[in-house]
């Protein structure tokens, strides 16, 4: 995991946080998934991936990409409009619905929600 949150400070510099269960699920992936993840968190450095402005009005200063990793596993990278990524959320499917719910992207898939 620290070689994993090592090299992604690499890539996008020091200002870059790691939601707290980031490590958990860090864990669970295999090799070649975490080399895909980082490889995906280049391309998105990159320009070379496409993500989106939220929807909600009081995250327009964002710009965000998703992920899906594995069966249950989602990545969120949060950056700011023409400046630096600002972070990471490795996540379960409720919690990747969550954050989508909080940016705007949908409603929530949940029953009684």
């Amino acid at each position: 995991m620290e070689k994993v949150a090592q090299e992604l400070i690499e890539i996008f510099g020091n200002q870059i946080k790691f939601n707290k269960d980031f490590e958990k699920y860090i864990k669970e992936l295999k090799e070649g998934m975490v080399k895909e993840f980082i490889e995906w968190c280049k391309r998105c450095k990159n320009n070379k991936e496409l993500g989106s402005v939220p929807p909600r009005k009081e995250y327009k200063q964002l710009y965000v990409f998703f992920r899906k990793i594995g069966s249950d596993i989602r990545a969120t990278l949060i950056k700011e409009q023409n400046k630096d990524f600002i972070e990471i959320i490795l996540s379960n499917h409720k919690y990747y619905d969550q954050t989508r719910l909080k940016l705007g992207y949908k409603k929530s898939s949940y029953y009684g929600s």
